[in-house]
């Protein structure tokens, strides 16, 4: 018997269709309303970025919050049931929680693995059988596919946190071994940095000298 198996398996996401406004206030809210739909695979290729790189960048803004929800879905503990809300009742979800979840994964992007592997939310996941070239994961919670994208790139050791510390967008996933800065821009303006800073030392250095030699 093999002591393990390579699993090869297709992911695809069932975003639930619904609409999401802000309700502003001292603790704001998402309120989500279900509309419908007819049940197909969301087309994820209409992200600007994968919805981990996203989250993990997430501003601290409840605007950016709604932005984010209306982009990727849904992001709290209740949604795997969402199915099941009657249509057209609205639903709340405090902004501090999809925060809290941004918090988790941002400590997991840093280092932190152990709870975020140890834990992983799989409810709203269903193994839906075989295809051709293995198993076929539906997935209608945006949590579950967060953590399986996060996963992924990490054993491929792509997660990486930008070396430009005023980015404002550090997390990113890395394209070539050895990648220190999310774009170029960043790469840009430390270089830029660190000559200004090299430059400013060598002409205190050579006033210093100058000094010394006047005296």
């Amino acid at each position: 018997m093999k002591s393990h198996y390579a699993i090869m398996s297709t992911i695809r996401y069932y975003k639930p269709p619904c609409d999401v406004d802000l309700l502003p206030g001292p603790h704001p809210r998402l309120c989500v309303t279900p509309v419908g739909g007819s049940g197909e695979p969301f087309d994820v290729s209409r992200w600007k970025d994968e919805p981990h790189v996203a989250l993990a960048n997430l501003r601290h803004e409840p605007e950016a919050v709604l932005r984010f929800t209306r982009t990727y879905g849904v992001l709290a503990g209740d949604v795997s049931s969402f199915r099941e809300w009657p249509r057209d009742k609205r639903r709340t979800v405090p902004v501090r929680e999809v925060l809290n979840y941004r918090e988790s994964l941002r400590r997991a992007w840093e280092g932190e693995t152990f709870n975020f592997f140890a834990f992983p939310a799989w409810h709203g996941a269903t193994l839906c059988g075989l295809q051709a070239g293995g198993f076929l994961i539906a997935v209608e919670a945006l949590w579950p596919l967060i953590q399986v994208m996060f996963i992924q790139d990490w054993s491929e050791k792509r997660i990486r946190k930008c070396a430009n510390p005023d980015c404002p967008a550090p997390y990113f996933c890395a394209v070539r071994r050895g990648q220190k800065f999310c774009h170029q821009k960043c790469a840009v303006l430390i270089n830029v940095r660190q000559f200004r800073a090299r430059e400013t030392a060598r002409k205190a250095k050579g006033g210093r000298y100058a000094k010394i030699e006047k005296a």
